[in-house]
């Protein structure tokens, strides 16, 4: 038997076994982790099971209130204080525990709101007394029980002021109600001023040609007592004058005619 010693041929490749073309590498995809952002992970198609990163969610104004304030909480600041000028308050003054004797020395005095405000303020040594309230109704009384101008009744039904036999007395439950009262005293004595506590305080006695009558002012719920001088031959109506007291013309209305 022959064998075949021909030469191969390379150029008719169909007669040999065809040998499939190497497969074309693809890119290799880098691997993803949890903590690199999800910007880096290429898309994938359903839903994804991962927690969603959602953006800060913008501040919602405030609407403001009826009144036009905005509710929304501003910045803590202290508490308002009310400013008080200096003009609208007393000037300092002395108590009746600072002082015994009214007159040129110590011309004035200032109750605080308890001694302004409890019990009867008493007077001894007045002949007359003179009162004013805060709607500057004008009256007077004399020790004698001579009333000139209008009465003024508390709504305890008792005098605002008048006299308990010798004494001149202010009621100060109802303080609010009294404006102003001057006590003008007759004689050498001076007047003497005693309240609920039992503090007392005396005006000057004077000299022949002066004397010191007792002048009550009310300063919101307080009570001022001054020491003024006085010519000592002035008559009640010069004196009242000089205070700028006018006596208000009393007129009975029903009011006054029940009690």
């Amino acid at each position: 038997m022959a064998l075949n010693t021909s030469p191969v041929r390379s150029d008719v490749g169909f007669l040999r076994r065809r040998v499939k073309p190497a497969p074309t590498p693809e890119p290799a995809t880098p691997a993803v982790t949890e903590d690199e952002p999800s910007a880096t992970r290429p898309p994938t198609a359903g839903l994804s099971l991962a927690p969603a990163r959602t953006a800060p969610r913008p501040a919602t104004p405030t609407p403001p209130s009826a009144s036009g304030l905005s509710l929304s909480p501003g910045p803590a600041t202290p508490a308002a204080t009310a400013a008080v000028r200096p003009e609208s308050r007393p000037f300092p003054a002395p108590t009746i525990d600072d002082v015994r004797e009214l007159g040129e020395t110590d011309p004035v005095l200032r109750l605080n709101a308890r001694e302004s405000a409890v019990g009867s303020l008493i007077v001894s040594g007045a002949a007359t007394a003179v009162w004013e309230d805060a709607d500057r109704v004008t009256g007077s009384i004399t020790a004698g029980g001579e009333t000139a101008g209008t009465p003024v009744l508390t709504r305890g039904n008792r005098p605002l002021l008048g006299f308990d036999e010798a004494d001149a007395i202010v009621t100060l439950r109802h303080v609010r109600e009294l404006g102003r009262a001057l006590l003008i005293p007759r004689g050498a004595h001076p007047l003497g001023v005693q309240i609920f506590d039992g503090s007392t305080v005396t005006t000057a006695p004077g000299d022949d040609s002066r004397m010191f009558v007792l002048y009550i002012l009310r300063i919101d719920n307080l009570l001022e007592l001054r020491a003024e001088p006085v010519d000592r031959t002035a008559s009640d109506a010069t004196i009242l004058a000089q205070f700028g007291f006018t006596l208000t013309p009393y007129v009975s209305t029903r009011e006054t005619r029940s009690r």
